[in-house]
């Protein structure tokens, strides 16, 4: 079986927290740099230092939030007796092995400049010793002239989630038995070879992390919690997508389908009521009444004989078996009408 598959569940977890890419810019890169003006060079050594950094500008911050200028302008406008206008939060920073990175929360404003490109990149204020190992993050300009290369805002974490994607997508290859460079048309075939709803079930449920025996409204909730989180809309083909749930539905479907005439030929439902039964609709009251239901009629037989399909009257077979199933007189004649 699949399950605990450490590798795939890390895949789906990590693709499951990828944050807004707007909302997650870097700062700072490990590593020494020297500044676009000629300044420097600076440095974080590695992760450890950049804890310290983040550490150490807690400290200092108290409650008060870090904030995100405009060009720098709370350090300037002090000098120029202007303003210095806020074009968003820091809500949380990340060292990570790259860098350290900032959860940030923008301003109306500044979010319809990043959305329209008037503003594009990020330049951190921060202090340093003289051998310009970095100390302590003052605050951040949202800038379209910045003194270090990093990446653009709305574009500094799409690596990230592409990565995540890719990692899912090297998982459900794995359970699948192809190599990480299988095409998507190897995949989908692989996909038709499963035969037999329970073999297709299980591993749908397996590779989305279910439990055994999830149906299909679960294995949907998850597809879409999965779509949600991601946006697949932007990095994995729709047709793909809609392709696997309506597989995924026939394949219920098909199930449903022999629940109903096995339920039948054992005597447990009269034929007449094979239309309720399909109905989508009354799938969860199907399930619920065959569980605990008693051979209501010899197996294999039709319950035709003695009815009159026209008749307004029950026998006493279709009380019992209306009564069996929660339906009113009325809701059962309707019932066996439509059987007809």
């Amino acid at each position: 079986m699949l399950r605990g598959n450490s590798t795939l569940q890390t895949a789906v977890g990590s693709a499951i927290e990828i944050v807004d890419p707007t909302k997650r810019v870097q700062l700072f890169p490990i590593g020494t740099w020297q500044g676009r003006n000629g300044l420097g060079p600076y440095t974080i050594a590695d992760r450890a230092h950049a804890e310290k950094i983040i550490a150490a500008t807690a400290a200092a911050q108290g409650l008060v939030e870090l904030m995100f200028d405009y060009d720098h302008q709370a350090v300037r406008a002090p000098a120029v007796a202007g303003k210095a206008v806020a074009s968003g939060w820091i809500k949380q920073l990340h060292a990570q092995d790259d860098g350290i990175w900032a959860d940030v929360e923008w301003t109306d404003a500044a979010a319809a400049a990043i959305a329209a490109r008037e503003y594009r990149y990020t330049s951190p204020y921060f202090l340093h010793d003289k051998a310009g190992n970095v100390t302590r993050i003052i605050n951040a300009g949202l800038t379209n002239t910045p003194n270090f290369n990093l990446a653009a805002v709305a574009a500094s974490s799409l690596t990230g989630v592409q990565s995540a994607m890719d990692e899912l997508l090297k998982a459900i290859l794995q359970a699948l038995g192809l190599p990480e460079d299988a095409t998507q048309e190897q995949a989908m075939a692989k996909i038709g070879e499963l035969t037999g709803a329970s073999t297709a079930l299980a591993s749908a449920t397996s590779v989305l992390g279910l439990t055994a025996g999830a149906d299909s409204a679960a294995i949907a909730s998850a597809i879409t919690n999965i779509k949600a989180a991601n946006d697949p809309a932007k990095f994995v083909p729709i047709e793909q997508l809609k392709h696997v749930n309506d597989r995924l539905a026939a394949i219920e479907g098909d199930k449903h389908e022999a629940a109903v005439a096995s339920a039948i030929a054992a005597g447990k439902l009269a034929p007449s009521l094979k239309t309720w039964a399909m109905d989508p609709a009354n799938r969860a009251a199907f399930a619920s009444f065959i569980e605990t239901a008693p051979v209501i009629l010899a197996p294999g037989s039709s319950g035709g004989g003695k009815v009159d399909p026209k008749s307004d009257i029950l026998t006493d077979d279709e009380r019992a078996i209306a009564s069996s199933l929660g339906l009113s007189t009325d809701q059962y004649l309707q019932a066996r009408k439509d059987g007809e």
